[in-house]
């Protein structure tokens, strides 16, 4: 083939042979050649250019070439985009605008930065045993890091159905609390308890009394009267023997830590002479002085290395304010559990001022949640202002103690009582929830409407009936499942500023 091809070439003229191509392939080639040769010529300029010095005279001036900036337009241009996109990534809603330093603060956090968040969650029964806040503590710091469930008080009624930390201490202790402020009214800690080392220990039993019939002489005179049936509760004290002591072990339980790494001490009211004896995972006993003094006091309990258990034990005759003992690490963030059973929110002011102020100075809070109103509901008030006006001066108490910590109210959950056969919602809870909402924004604090969130009006038989059960019987208060619940749409107010 070869040879014929060149055959046919040797039988072509000169002129023929010089001939240019006209096939469709070189035509091609033709067409794109101008553009290759501005491409190149652009690539040029682009490489050139730069290297062009900038100058400025009075014919002409020549300006730095930089296709960069030219992209990212000028670092003015960029800051203002990056606040624009920071606008639309928090679009907040109206009653949760008091939330926004907060969530800046989220939004901007990294994992093992070294830094920290804190939030302070009071509440009533609706939290205790760490209700709602271990799921709310485990989403949390799977996101943004930390290890330990934050403060924990001393003794505590629920202590055997918590989960995240196994706690266990001795009987002789004063416990003094929202609920039950004692003889000498004495301030309260963070927690809203203050417990104080004691040679007795006091116990309530409950006294029932049989209903008895009136009683009748033979000429029909009445000799007793009908006595109801009824039952009160009687407390008595009983000396104690032996220290009183407290102990704290880890817990492998969702929203729990396993070992504890920093551990802190908080107290008042220590002597001269007043001293705690430490034992790390049943170690030699370490004897530590604590600083006299009326003021918040820390004795840091760090361990060198993580300790999976750690036993505090005073002297019951050194009566110091004990307020509670924070198991955490220098990273990450951290929710507190701070449970009343009972409590309503109002005369908050029994933790003074000063000592929310020394607790903010070593714990550093960044937000407050206040989740109250259960224990003043009833169906038959209509007026709730007195209840608005206590919890507008425990807000501001807050705000006064805590400067620049922002606030968020959980107003009532939905409530069901039985009316006709039917549960429904109790007529109270929906004038409830608008009392909570003015009282938010009078005091400026956010405001999360947990009745809506459920879903509204009689909402809260579809929790009762619900597969897993989500609320109990009672139809006010939620099983764990329910808890569980109300923490992930509570994750996503606080860090989205959305509740919908």
């Amino acid at each position: 083939m070869k040879n014929h091809e060149i055959k046919e070439n040797q039988d072509k003229t000169p002129d023929e042979q010089s001939a240019p191509e006209t096939s469709p392939k070189a035509g091609k080639r033709v067409f794109w050649r101008p553009f290759l040769v501005a491409a190149g010529a652009v690539l040029l300029l682009i490489l050139i250019a730069p290297l062009i010095p900038a100058n400025e005279n009075s014919i002409f001036s020549i300006k730095k070439f930089d296709l960069l900036a030219k992209l990212k337009g000028t670092g003015e241009t960029t800051e203002l985009d990056s606040v624009v996109v920071a606008a639309r990534e928090l679009q907040i809603d109206d009653e949760l605008q008091a939330l926004e330093p907060f969530l800046h603060k989220i939004h901007d956090f990294q994992k093992g930065s070294g830094e920290t968040l804190r939030i302070a969650f009071y509440g009533d029964s609706i939290i205790e045993g760490d209700l709602l806040t271990e799921t709310l503590r485990a989403r949390l710091q799977e996101e943004y890091g930390g290890h330990g469930v934050g403060l924990v008080p001393i003794t505590s009624i629920v202590s055997g159905f918590r989960q995240t930390i196994r706690h266990s201490f001795s009987k002789n202790w004063e416990t003094v609390s929202f609920m039950k402020r004692g003889e000498n009214r004495f301030p309260l800690g963070m927690i809203g308890y203050t417990f104080i080392p004691r040679t007795w220990y006091y116990e309530e039993s409950v006294i029932e009394t049989k209903e008895q019939p009136a009683v009748f002489d033979s000429l029909g005179n009445l000799v007793s009267a009908a006595v109801q049936g009824s039952s009160r509760k009687e407390g008595k004290r009983y000396g104690a023997s032996g220290p009183s002591w407290v102990e704290y072990s880890g817990s492998k339980a969702k929203g729990g830590a396993n070992d504890f790494r920093r551990i802190r001490l908080f107290y008042s009211h220590a002597s001269a002479n007043s001293k705690v004896t430490v034992n790390l995972d049943g170690g030699e006993d370490m004897v530590r002085s604590l600083t006299p003094g009326e003021g918040v006091q820390m004795l840091d309990l760090s361990p060198s290395s993580p300790v999976s258990k750690v036993r505090l034990t005073f002297s019951p005759t050194d009566p110091i304010h004990v307020y509670g003992v924070s198991f955490d690490d220098r990273s990450g963030l951290y929710v507190d559990n701070l449970s009343v059973r009972g409590y309503s929110g109002m005369y908050f002011d029994a933790i003074p001022a000063s000592i929310l102020s020394s607790f903010q100075r070593y714990l550093d809070y960044d937000l407050v949640v206040l989740q109250y109103g259960g224990n003043v509901s009833s169906p038959q008030t209509r007026d709730y202002s007195r209840y608005k006006n206590g919890m507008i001066q425990t807000v501001r108490h807050i705000q006064s103690a805590m400067p620049g910590v922002p606030i968020l109210l959980i107003g009532v959950q939905d409530r069901s009582t039985n009316q006709g056969g039917v549960y429904q919602t109790a007529p109270d809870i929906p004038i409830l929830v608008k009392a909570q909402s003015e009282m938010a924004h009078e005091t400026g604090a956010a405001f999360w409407n947990l009745f809506k969130a459920m879903g509204g009006l009689n909402s809260m038989p579809t929790y009762v009936n619900a597969r897993p059960q989500l609320a109990a019987r009672d139809y006010t208060h939620f099983t764990r499942s329910g808890a569980d619940k109300l923490a992930e749409m509570l994750h996503k107010v606080i860090t989205t500023g959305r509740s919908d």
